[in-house]
């Protein structure tokens, strides 16, 4: 399982996927964007059903958007020379 949200007007995109290396858990990557798609800043965190249900919910409520994955590869493709 793998699911990409964005904040509606955020620059900020959740990436919730399974931990490999701890059964029946869940990590999250946040990406922080500049104006230009470009990622500034990435982070790993421990991620929790509880996040993940808050982020659907969200969705759910036209809150929050669904990014395919096609979409998400582009952004990482781009050239990162933002990243610290």
């Amino acid at each position: 399982m793998s699911v990409f949200f964005r904040p509606k007007g955020s620059n900020n995109i959740f990436h919730f996927f399974e931990d490999n290396e701890a059964k029946n858990k869940i990590k999250t990557i946040s990406y922080q964007l500049d104006a230009e798609g470009k990622i500034l800043r990435k982070w790993v965190k421990k991620g929790s059903v509880k996040q993940l249900m808050g982020a659907i919910k969200s969705f759910e409520i036209g809150q929050t958007e669904i990014i395919p994955k096609e979409n998400m590869e582009k952004i990482l493709d781009k050239k990162k020379t933002n990243i610290p």
